[in-house]
């Protein structure tokens, strides 16, 4: 029987676990507003955390804590009405007025007590609301408010970095200002309209100086033992983020030459190649994959058992990608076989 599988989330939930409509958006809202430091990757026990939080703050309740000026309940008001989640309709325009209650101490019914922790998140929000209602106008081809969302959502996300927040969503906020810029060929950075949001620039800096340190450590580490982080096979992609991640050659070749596979479906695939240095007839050897059964992705159900509920080695695949820093994207997973990584990067890389 074919495993539930959430959409994009490409995980199975336990069975004691609901699931609402709307949920994935729902936590992909909630992920994107914290501090981008400790945004979760491991996207399972987000959805699981979520689902208990739904089930221990129904809509009734929030609406109680609205009407009595609880801005917390706002907030949530407001992630439900952008993701459409736990019984609230989708509307982002309604969202954005609640979250104008939070932002605004001039509205017409303005929130109690607004800390600036409660700010930052409601100012991160709306920059969120208006980047999804950027990508709706521009799939309209409908410029000009494409580009008034988009200098919204600048606007509001620079002023959260300001009140101490840099989430994921001010982060992708950079992205999409650097790829319109480049589509546009334009200097946005320096441009009367975008150059007055420092804290947004300053964001994107220390991001990028970041992902290039940690290129840098993970570099040296496998240069080291360069062997042992990356499938062998030709054209496979997957690496490990430690040596334990991936089959090691039990062969008598020399630990330079050594290879390393991420399943047995790719050591048999390079066998040829390599037993002219390797012993006749060894395998690779892993205790901890050594369960790895690989699939054949033309079938319709080749994906099933291909997506595991509890964690394991931790791996890596790469692609190219432009809207993202660097120009790539990497996927990281405990939970996806080497099969289900190299078919997401086909089917990514085949719709960009």
């Amino acid at each position: 029987m074919r495993p539930q599988v959430l959409e994009d989330s490409l995980f199975k939930l336990p069975d004691n676990v609901p699931f609402y409509e709307g949920q994935e958006d729902y936590v992909r809202v909630k992920e994107s507003l914290v501090d981008y430091h400790i945004a979760s990757r491991d996207l399972r026990s987000a959805f699981i955390e979520c689902s208990k939080y739904l089930v221990a703050n129904p809509g009734t309740s929030l609406i109680s804590g609205a009407e009595d000026g609880d801005g917390e309940a706002r907030l949530e008001i407001a992630i439900r009405r952008i993701s459409g989640c736990a019984g609230f309709a989708k509307k982002p325009e309604l969202a954005l007025s609640c979250l104008d209650t939070i932002i605004n101490p001039d509205s017409e019914d303005p929130c109690d007590d607004v800390s600036d922790e409660l700010l930052a998140k409601a100012l991160s929000c709306a920059s969120f609301v208006h980047i999804e209602l950027y990508e709706a106008a521009r799939r309209r081809n409908d410029i000009k408010l494409a580009n008034d969302h988009l200098y919204a959502a600048a606007m509001y996300a620079d002023a959260s970095i300001f009140r101490g927040l840099v989430s994921p969503n001010a982060l992708w906020v950079t992205t999409v200002l650097t790829r319109s810029a480049k589509q546009y060929e334009t200097d946005i950075r320096n441009s009367p309209r975008y150059r007055v949001f420092k804290y947004l620039w300053r964001a994107m800096d220390k991001r990028e100086e970041e992902m290039a340190e940690e290129d840098r450590k993970r570099s040296a580490k496998v240069a080291k033992a360069p062997n042992s982080y990356k499938c062998a096979a030709k054209g496979c992609g997957v690496e490990g983020t430690s040596k334990t991640a991936l089959l090691r050659c039990g062969g008598k070749c020399s630990a330079e030459v050594k290879p390393s596979y991420c399943s047995k479906e790719c050591q048999k695939k390079e066998w040829p190649a390599h037993k002219k240095i390797c012993k006749p007839g060894s395998v690779a050897t892993s205790a901890e994959n050594a369960s790895i059964v690989e699939v054949n992705l033309n079938d319709p159900t080749a994906l099933d058992g291909e997506i595991s509920t509890e964690r394991g080695a931790e791996r890596i695949i790469e692609l190219p990608h432009p809207a993202m820093p660097g120009g790539k994207l990497r996927i990281v997973s405990k939970h996806m076989s080497p099969a289900f990584l190299r078919y997401l990067r086909e089917s990514i890389t085949k719709h960009n």
